[in-house]
């Protein structure tokens, strides 16, 4: 039998797991940064760099892979960006429901003291 849903949350350290997103997100965008930096640098090599012939073929191979990069750590930024928003939500819901457990717990011991009485 697998864990159900609650208790796999259980098991998630969430104070590190906050703790760790901004360093996280701040890679994330580090990494989109470098790559936007070195597509710029490349552009700006490329032209000095074509030659007839095989040349060509593996500059023009260079520039896809380049393209490919670009596009794989927009996605990485996008994902990081997610996991914040995802974490920094589930860190609420955590502390909603650690506030509507003590109402039970109150309402609870309420109750109880009225039918007692």
């Amino acid at each position: 039998m697998g864990l159900s849903w609650m208790s796999a949350l259980k098991l998630i350290p969430w104070g590190d797991v906050v703790q760790a997103t901004p360093g996280i997100v701040r890679g994330a965008r580090d990494l989109w940064s470098r790559t936007r930096r070195a597509k710029s640098e490349a552009e700006t090599r490329e032209g000095a760099m074509l030659a007839p012939g095989d040349t060509a073929q593996l500059a023009a191979r260079i520039e896809q892979l380049e393209a490919e990069q670009l596009e794989a750590s927009k996605l990485i930024n996008t994902l990081a960006e997610q996991n914040a928003q995802l974490v920094a939500a589930l860190d609420a819901q955590r502390r909603r429901m650690r506030l509507l457990m003590a109402f039970c717990v109150l309402l609870a011991a309420g109750l109880a003291a009225l039918w007692l009485r």
